[in-house]
C-alpha cells in the first residue's frame, strides 16, 4: 500500500499592492510599471527576477489604480 505524498507547490512571486493617493500620483512622476524597469525584457515579455509582467504592465496598473486606488510597486525596480 503506497501512501500519497503531495508535492509542495512552488511559491508564486507576487508584488504587494500599495494604496496610492490620487493627488500624489498626479503630482509625482511615479515609476510603477514593468515597461519602466530594466529587469523587464520586452522582446521575451518576461521579468528577469521572475515576476508576472502581465499583472504589472502599465495598462493593468492604471486600471487597478483607477478602480481601487492601489498599485503594485516592485521593490526591486531599477529605473532606466
Amino acid at each position: 500500500m503506497s501512501m500519497y505524498v503531495p508535492t509542495p507547490k512552488r511559491p508564486r512571486r507576487s508584488i504587494k499592492l500599495d494604496r496610492v493617493n490620487p493627488a500624489d500620483f498626479n503630482k509625482m512622476s511615479m515609476v510603477y510599471s514593468c515597461e519602466q524597469c530594466s529587469h523587464y525584457d520586452p522582446e521575451k515579455d518576461v521579468c528577469t527576477i521572475g515576476y508576472w509582467p502581465e499583472l504589472h504592465k502599465q495598462k493593468a496598473q492604471l486600471q487597478r489604480f483607477y478602480t481601487h486606488s492601489h498599485m503594485a510597486f516592485c521593490r526591486f525596480m531599477e529605473i532606466d
